[in-house]
């Protein structure tokens, strides 16, 4: 009986490696900053590597094959320049940027940047592949009438760095996808949808009927490819409540200037700087229905749905406990970038994961897709990953280096005046 339950164990462990290599050999990844590696307004080598579908496929077993165009920038790692490690030239060379390795073909497609909309439109060549203008085309009539008429014609337009660095010449995310046939999918690309309200403090860009038809067609179009066999979404977190945004309190008392600000400006001196109160219910209204429709893809797609922003909702509140194998402590991360005794998820810029916030995320993925799957795919050691975090170990008051130095004023000042 012993031996026939250690055959029956073997036996069931021998399908779950074998379902959960079927299922992770061919990842593909679409997506935006969180899936790309942005940190400290930038997205270089070492920050891809740490970025959420990259992790959950190494602890899956497939690292290898997650594939990308490793980045040198534009643009830099904030984190880098105010410890002093990234000196003129670093910094005159990031900010240029450029590629530090490429691939023909790569199966993570996720840009920095990118919305649904963009995964089907933008590729490294063109800002929108469906983008028309008239043109005039001469030509002859007759033998002696030399004349023109008016054409359609593509308008590529030049599309942004990361998209230039990120894609290349291998098309837009979606027809990178159509090219690799991925088995698995990473297909979250929904937060600027609705991100772009808390980083211009405008309502302008929220547009349900435009998520809606783009989310809705890259579905269509994956589950058309025929060779993918699971998948992860995840909801997106209260964009009102990120590091990047702080309470301000107008003076006066004006209700239109009182509200959610940038928290590099000192104060607000005209409306479209803050989220007042009718705003903030917007966009909340905005992510409810945001979030309700990509857990609806979610359930027609098959796949794990991790709720992030029941997640990072807890974290703002109740912090996420850090404790090593002995039992030792440097406290709960809370939901803001890292400070001295007070560790965090985010990076310097508010919006986005450090190393250790990305594998919180990673493992809230792991979890969601082995009840999913049914598979024992290993967590990350997040204890490991706050020790490895220099922003977690070494922290940089970013704020009372804008508010109480010279050049962190001089910065404040350029950013609300360029922003």
């Amino acid at each position: 009986m012993k031996i026939y339950f250690l055959i029956l164990a073997f036996v069931i462990s021998s399908l779950h490696a074998q379902s959960q290599a079927e299922l992770f050999s061919r990842p593909g990844v679409i997506g935006d900053s969180l899936s790309q590696g942005f940190f400290g307004v930038t997205v270089e080598k070492k920050t891809q590597e740490w970025a959420y579908p990259v992790l959950v496929a190494k602890q899956a077993g497939a690292g290898s094959r997650i594939t990308y165009n490793q980045l040198k920038g534009p643009f830099v790692n904030l984190e880098d320049v105010l410890k002093g490690d990234c000196g003129p030239f670093c910094i005159a060379s990031a900010v240029i940027g450029g590629n530090e390795a490429t691939v023909n073909l790569p199966s993570h497609a996720g840009i920095t940047g990118a919305e649904y909309t963009s995964v089907l439109r933008t590729s490294g060549k063109c800002e929108d592949i469906t983008a028309k203008k008239w043109e005039k085309e001469w030509y002859w009539k007759n033998w002696y009438t030399y004349t023109y008429r008016w054409v359609q014609v593509p308008d590529c337009k030049k599309p942004d760095k990361f998209h230039r660095f990120g894609l290349r010449d291998a098309g837009t995310q979606m027809e990178i996808m159509e090219k690799v046939k991925p088995t698995f999918l990473f297909g979250t690309a929904g937060a600027n949808h609705v991100l772009c309200t808390a980083l211009h403090t405008s309502l302008d860009c929220l547009d349900e009927a435009r998520f809606k038809r783009d989310i809705r067609e890259v579905m269509r179009r994956m589950a058309a490819i025929g060779t993918i066999r699971g998948g992860v979404l995840f909801t997106i977190p209260n964009v009102t409540t990120i590091a990047y945004l702080e309470q301000y309190k107008d003076p006066q008392n004006r209700a239109n200037y009182t509200g959610l600000k940038a928290f590099y400006r000192s104060s607000v001196s005209d409306p479209s700087q803050v989220l007042d109160a009718n705003e903030i219910a917007t966009i909340n209204n905005f992510l409810t229905m945001l979030n309700n429709e990509i857990k609806a893809q979610a359930t027609a797609m098959g796949f794990a749905l991790t709720d992030a922003k029941v997640l990072f909702d807890d974290i703002r509140e109740n912090g996420r406990p850090i404790r090593s194998s002995t039992g030792w402590s440097p406290g709960n991360a809370r939901a803001h970038w890292p400070l001295p005794g007070k560790p965090g998820v985010f990076g310097l810029d508010g919006v986005h994961p450090n190393m250790y916030g990305h594998t919180v995320l990673a493992n809230e993925l792991i979890k969601s897709i082995n009840t999913r799957y049914n598979l024992n795919i290993p967590q990350i050691n997040e204890y490991n990953a706050w020790y490895n975090d220099s922003l977690n170990r070494n922290p940089v008051d970013l704020k009372n280096f804008l508010s109480n130095t010279i050049i962190g004023q001089v910065i404040s000042w350029l950013i609300s005046v360029f922003t």
